[in-house]
């Protein structure tokens, strides 16, 4: 069994109410019948660093892909730690957050059949895994929810 180490969840929200709302994607079909047995469930953005990524400069290129320039990206404090079954590697998935300026309609790719800004309430109704729940949680703490983040936590 192989470590992997390049996998990144980047948890995006915006506080256009006094309430963060956060980004979550469904998975089309189409990727689920490819990759997940046919299960279709919500998840955040994120993706695979290559060797010598620059992570903020990535992070930027994720959101434009989305249409959405961040106001900063922090670390959030958290590591998941799970099997991937179709990879069979032991996945460790660091979780950052980017807030963003004005919640826009984000447009769809082949991997997501919809989106939706939800509050946390909402989004642990529609999250059915623990590391995605727990990183919500550690977002929270530490960026999200605080007056500040701790400067230490800023990526960008």
């Amino acid at each position: 069994m192989n470590l992997r180490t390049n996998v990144v969840d980047l948890w995006v929200f915006h506080k256009r109410d006094t309430e963060p709302k956060y980004l979550l994607l469904q998975t089309s079909q189409e990727k689920a019948d490819k990759w997940f047995n046919g299960s279709r469930f919500w998840q955040i953005p994120g993706g695979f660093l290559e060797e010598g990524d620059e992570l903020a400069d990535v992070m930027r290129q994720w959101l434009a892909e989305y249409t959405l320039t961040p106001k900063g990206i922090w670390a959030a404090e958290y590591v998941s730690c799970y099997y991937n079954i179709r990879r069979k590697n032991l996945e460790l998935t660091p979780a950052f957050a980017a807030q963003v300026e004005v919640p826009v309609d984000v447009p769809l790719t082949w991997h997501h059949s919809e989106f939706g800004w939800f509050t946390v309430d909402e989004c642990k109704q529609r999250l059915v895994f623990r590391g995605l729940l727990e990183g919500l949680d550690s977002v929270r703490e530490h960026v999200s929810e605080v007056e500040a983040p701790h400067g230490a936590l800023r990526i960008l």
